[in-house]
């Protein structure tokens, strides 16, 4: 059950007729098509009026040259950190066509839940895609050994992949050596020290954040050396390095003050590594490690939503964003204390902070130009200023402002996901066979990302909800807010 999600209205045989079916893949539509989906699969794509009129009980969704995409899965989130409340997560991701994720951050008992059938499924719950188990930091990968000991205990438990947090070059590569030995994918945060070079030749699968930090910009600078040497003084939290009883969880509460907003730690060296970066920037640098991320296959989930929300973390945008009414007050007064932290920053900090979003947007653009592969993912749950569902649109927002096409924009939340995940053909397009998991929008999202925001109605799994359906599940969320 859920407190926000009754049970659909419209379930059973649903026929979708006369829409616009896109493939994200092709960056085409096809109009004029009936679409008919049941028992959580689509059973059939055809053109209008070529099948036999619904037989009695079936649900007709009149399209009226509506156009039918994939559902959108958010490719880096945090929903299952508070597995035993991730209701308003999920009832906000529903409303924005959010139909499946990548959890970011696992553990042990997440593993054995989700293997054991336990893990909550709300009405409406988007699909878990993959999950990752602890966190690699210096608790678990405070040494070459432990990391590759770490990666061992992972892949026995059943994660889909590790996740590199708080790492250092030696401990990250030799984490990524053994995934690779075993056969499970290795990325997220590139630890400082690390050359993003080395890693993408090493086979790491995913690069989180654009690096985060300086690490991948000082690879396109002109002043590589000084720009790196500057970068690898960023501060690590003090955590434990030593296990004991319960020492998982006091890392996690501990790193938990620090994830809402990272920027808050910003040192005077890390702002001047922007600054040097920033300064010294060269495209053909740019453009020959964008070239090696494609010959090895290196994913990038860019995450601008979030990096947004680190850099402005003071920004009305963000703190006065009518959004937050779905917030949990928690999480809210985290998210306010985390401003209050920001805002006393000094003021050359923050002007660092603020002018490297220039060279954000110009890194990801000359990504996609050359045909990076990237994924979209929002940070939400747990990060500041990230609302749950709606960040993925954000994301949508940010990356047009790189300069990227629609249709780009439109794969990188489905197509390209089935792709990154190496589950190409099993999800991410609107096929006979595929999972029924759909969003009907109102307007060509192949003409204007603006599109993938007017969400007419969703499908999860076979179930429909329309429009008025929606935004009723945002007012009870707002009635009684618990995201987080």
């Amino acid at each position: 059950m859920s407190r926000y999600v009754e049970p659909a209205r419209v379930r059973g045989r649903v026929v979708f007729r006369d829409v616009t079916v896109i493939d994200p893949a092709a960056g085409s539509g096809s109009a004029g098509r009936d679409v008919v989906a049941e028992e959580g699969r689509i059973v059939s794509v055809s053109p209008t009026g070529a099948e036999p009129a619904p037989a009695d009980g079936a649900h007709v969704v009149e399209g009226g040259g509506r156009f039918l995409v994939p559902g959108f899965t958010d490719t880096h989130t945090h929903a299952l950190n508070t597995p035993e409340d991730v209701d308003g997560a999920y009832a906000l991701m529903l409303t924005q066509g959010v139909v499946g994720f990548r959890q970011m951050s696992g553990n042990r008992a997440l593993l054995a839940a989700r293997r054991e059938g336990r893990l909550p499924r709300p009405n409406g719950a988007p699909a878990l895609r993959a999950t990752a188990g602890d966190l690699l930091t210096p608790l678990n990968a405070g040494s070459a050994e432990d990391a590759v000991r770490t990666v061992r205990e992972q892949h026995r438990d059943g994660a889909d992949f590790v996740k590199a947090g708080m790492t250092t070059a030696q401990t990250f590569m030799a984490a990524l050596k053994e995934a690779n030995r075993l056969g499970i994918r290795l990325g997220g945060h590139l630890p400082p020290d690390l050359d993003p070079r080395e890693a993408a030749r090493g086979g790491v699968w995913s690069i989180e954040h654009l690096g985060p930090g300086v690490t991948v910009f000082a690879a396109a600078s002109a002043r590589e050396p000084e720009v790196r040497a500057v970068g690898a003084s960023r501060r690590m939290p003090s955590l434990p390095k030593v296990r004991f009883p319960g020492a998982e969880k006091l890392v996690m509460k501990l790193i938990e003050g620090v994830v809402t907003n990272p920027a808050t730690r910003t040192s005077p060296d890390e702002a001047h590594a922007y600054e040097l970066a920033d300064g010294s920037y060269d495209q053909e640098k740019a453009e020959e490690l964008a070239a090696l991320f494609v010959a090895h296959g290196t994913w990038q989930c860019p995450t601008l939503i979030r990096v947004h929300t680190q850099q402005f973390g003071d920004a009305p945008e963000h703190t006065e964003d009518p959004r937050r009414r779905y917030m949990a007050p928690a999480e809210l007064r985290k998210w306010d204390k985390s401003a209050g932290k920001f805002a006393r920053l000094p003021d050359a900090t923050r002007r660092a902070l603020r002018e490297h979003w220039a060279a954000q947007l110009r890194m990801t653009r000359t990504f996609a130009e050359a045909g990076v592969p990237m994924v979209a993912g929002s940070d939400a749950c747990g990060a500041a200023g990230v609302v749950p569902g709606f960040a993925l649109h954000d994301e949508f927002d940010l990356l047009a402002e790189a300069g990227l096409a629609p249709g780009a924009i439109l794969r990188m939340a489905t197509s390209e996901v089935a792709r990154f995940l190496g589950e190409e053909g099993e999800f991410g397009r609107v096929a006979p066979g595929l999972p029924a998991d759909l969003v009907l929008l109102e307007a060509d999202p192949l003409s204007d990302h603006r599109a993938l925001h007017g969400i007419a109605g969703v499908m999860r799994d076979g179930d429909w909800w329309e429009r008025a359906e929606l935004d009723a599940i945002l007012e009870r969320v707002a009635a009684a807010p618990g995201a987080y």
